[in-house]
């Protein structure tokens, strides 16, 4: 097979994902069945994908959010170290996004570590971010919080990984793929009683995370404490 044809390959592989299941086990070309009351729906019929920015009204020297790849927490899923810029700044060649659209990492290795948020708190009800980011805008009837849990499964994410496009080491997930992904919709009140569930137990993972890291922080910390203390006449 020829180059050029190997990379037409390439390209017409990514836009057709795996059927993936309730928690995004591939599921072949069969989905599993759902509760009654949800249906599968493509990603791309929910939400906008990438929409077009519109025209901004604001001051060049405006305070204005601004989200780099390392503001998102690949643990947390969250904007965690935004930025603030001039409008001026930031304005051309970044990503716009809106409050409470989803931002996708579509580029390897943050795409599969997990660096995607819901964007919230942003100064004015908009921001700008690197380019590295797809923009995900739900509609009425699907949550950005539901849209976002679904795609930071790791099984959804080692999916989308198998359709990477570009060179190697420059590889990014085509919008085309986000689109036609398959994701389980449920009425938009079992949504937002899954998402409280996910919410809350989730917090209680992120106590027990950080209260792990103290723990290696000190034990990492002894062998230095007991140098000291053998050098001071301590021990």
């Amino acid at each position: 097979m020829n180059t050029t044809k190997q990379t037409h390959h390439q390209a017409t592989k990514s836009t057709k994902p795996k059927d993936l299941g309730v928690l995004g086990d591939p599921g072949g070309s069969t989905r599993p069945p759902l509760p009654p009351g949800w249906r599968w729906v493509r990603l791309g019929e929910v939400c906008e994908i990438n929409p077009p920015r519109p025209t901004l009204d604001r001051s060049d020297n405006a305070p204005t959010t601004f989200v780099p790849m390392t503001a998102v927490s690949a643990e947390t899923g969250r904007i965690e170290k935004p930025e603030v810029r001039p409008f001026a700044q930031v304005r051309k060649g970044y990503t716009y996004f809106e409050e409470g659209d989803v931002l996708f990492a579509k580029i390897t290795p943050c795409m599969q570590n997990g660096k995607h948020a819901v964007a919230r708190d942003l100064i004015g009800g908009f921001g700008f971010g690197t380019t590295e980011f797809h923009v995900l805008r739900p509609a009425g009837e699907v949550l950005a919080e539901w849209v976002h849990a679904f795609l930071r499964q790791p099984a959804v994410l080692e999916a989308a990984a198998e359709n990477f496009a570009g060179t190697v080491g420059q590889q990014r997930l085509p919008e085309e793929y986000l689109a036609a992904l398959p994701i389980p919709l449920p009425p938009l009140a079992e949504q937002e009683r899954i998402v409280g569930v996910l919410r809350a137990r989730l917090a209680g993972v992120e106590r027990l995370r950080r209260a792990l890291e103290d723990q290696l922080a000190a034990i990492a910390a002894l062998p230095a404490a007991l140098l000291r203390q053998a050098f001071h006449g301590e021990l």
